[in-house]
């Protein structure tokens, strides 16, 4: 399906599908990272890592704060919208829902890192435990189009 130049697809259900696609492909990369570190990490004897893991873990923090502001700040009042263009209305959603999937899988990334430095298994679980938790925040969702029965 073709369109313009600088014009936005306007179809929710293609909408819906790229994604839905895009979300249950880097939400099972979190599980893949976490199986590809089990096998990278058997071998490694977990040690301190100090300010590395702070660091980290702030990181990721802060990651995940702004995930929630841009899922219940951004996100929220661009489905509950109901007038403006609605080419416009979904080119910004499917940029926000993108930049929510991506900073979640960092906040993946960040445990990995921290297992593959020398931490305990223990220490990376809550990374990927808090990045499954930002997928699920952020399924994707439809606004309803203008003149339709629910919009």
């Amino acid at each position: 399906m073709q369109h313009p130049p600088g014009s936005a697809p306007t179809d929710p259900a293609a909408f819906s599908r790229f994604l839905k696609i895009l979300y249950f492909t880097l939400l099972g990369t979190v599980g893949l990272y976490w199986v590809a570190l089990e096998m990278l990490a058997a071998n490694i004897e977990p040690h301190e890592l100090g300010p590395m893991k702070l660091g980290l873990t702030a990181a990721a923090a802060i990651i995940g704060g702004i995930v929630l502001y841009l899922r219940f700040a951004r996100l929220g009042p661009l489905l509950a919208e109901a007038s403006g263009d609605f080419g416009q209305r979904l080119a910004r959603l499917r940029f926000h829902y993108i930049l929510c999937y991506t900073l979640s899988e960092a906040v993946a990334l960040y445990g990995f890192v921290v297992r593959v430095l020398g931490g305990a298994r223990e220490e990376a679980i809550p990374f990927f435990l808090g990045a499954v938790a930002l997928f699920l925040l952020c399924y994707p969702r439809v606004p309803p189009a203008a003149g339709s029965p629910t919009g």
